[in-house]
């Protein structure tokens, strides 16, 4: 490339050899962002979930009811875009209030059980805000709510399949549980829903001891099945925390060293504007103006969550430069 910008910048540079040089600049430069793109890729380290399937569990943060309801946006949302990806998605878990609007939801968790899944739908972790005019608002002020989705690795539903190394027994697996760290409580469905509820012991709740995380389920009939649906959830939870624990140690090892931080979940990543049908991904800086076929899981969320990929890629590296940086500061005598 500086041979041929020396040559266009040549006076002496004859008219034929400046057209093929420029054509040569042109085709080249053209080529830049994919070899970056797989430069990035090869110098990163595959996810050790990036071939598992995943759940999504969206919980509404702060707006009362009003993040309630956009709970179910993203859940719709989700569902859509998997149907178009041609992903197989299950609704494990939907929990509504007893008393409220009919579409506000307090937990959803849908699976997504299709291989590569996790590594697809990771880009979504974090908080996901709203701003819009709440039905019930008669001013026509605009409210602000949030809600939070986690995207954790799921494993095998099904022995035959083989989605990553997800061993159960092994006890240096992230998906490891003790039993003997759990208690196993049973109880009535409580809550908005069908006939069974406060009629049979059929809801399952479970709590890791030592961290103590807790997964309740009581959406089927069967307490056998809740229970199962309950061991799938509790593993994914604490596999993602054991994860996120081993990068947090070294975020705090890269911010002492070199300054990267790390984004968490619990941080603000993207906000959905009804008013101005906007869409702005506060990660990567990018934004659209088509919020109807992101909430339908259309080709404008894909862009969305591709420009996020990107700035992902960039910060993994960014991340692995850190690293190197730390290791040499560690290693430098005092």
């Amino acid at each position: 490339m500086a041979e041929l910008q020396q040559l266009l910048h040549d006076p002496s540079t004859d008219a034929e050899l400046r057209t093929l040089a420029t054509e040569e600049i042109e085709q080249t430069s053209s080529k830049i962002p994919t070899l970056i793109s797989v430069l990035q890729s090869t110098l990163i380290p595959t996810d050790p979930f990036a071939a598992l399937p995943c759940l999504l569990e969206i919980r509404p943060g702060a707006g009362g009811s009003e993040a309630g309801i956009f709970v179910g946006d993203l859940l719709r949302m989700y569902q859509a875009y998997c149907k178009r990806q041609g992903l197989r998605a299950i609704l494990v878990k939907m929990d509504s209030p007893a008393k409220g609007s009919e579409d506000e939801i307090q937990e959803a968790i849908l699976e997504v059980d299709s291989p590569d899944a996790y590594a697809t739908l990771k880009c979504e972790a974090g908080v996901h805000r709203v701003q819009r005019v709440p039905a019930t608002e008669a001013q026509g002020r605009t409210h602000t709510s949030a809600a939070s989705v986690l995207v954790l690795p799921s494993f095998p539903e099904h022995e035959n399949e083989d989605f990553g190394t997800a061993n159960l027994d092994d006890p240096t697996s992230d998906f490891y549980i003790n039993t003997q760290d759990v208690r196993t409580d049973v109880m009535r469905a409580r809550g908005a829903g069908g006939q069974h509820v406060n009629t049979t012991d059929s809801a399952i709740r479970l709590t890791h001891i030592p961290t103590n995380t807790v997964v309740s389920i009581q959406d089927g009939r069967s307490q056998h099945k809740n229970r199962q649906k309950a061991w799938r959830v509790l593993r994914s939870k604490l596999a993602q925390a054991r994860r996120d624990a081993r990068e947090d140690e070294k975020s705090q090892l890269r911010v002492s060293v070199v300054g990267i931080a790390r984004m968490g979940r619990g941080d603000k990543i993207r906000t959905y504007n009804w008013g101005q049908q906007r869409v702005t991904d506060h990660r990567s800086g990018f934004t659209l103006n088509n919020l109807s076929d992101v909430l339908e899981g259309g080709q404008s969320l894909d862009d969305v969550m591709d420009s996020v990929r990107a700035w992902q890629k960039e910060r993994e590296v960014e991340a692995l430069v850190a690293d190197e940086e730390a290791e040499a500061a560690r290693k430098k005598p005092k």
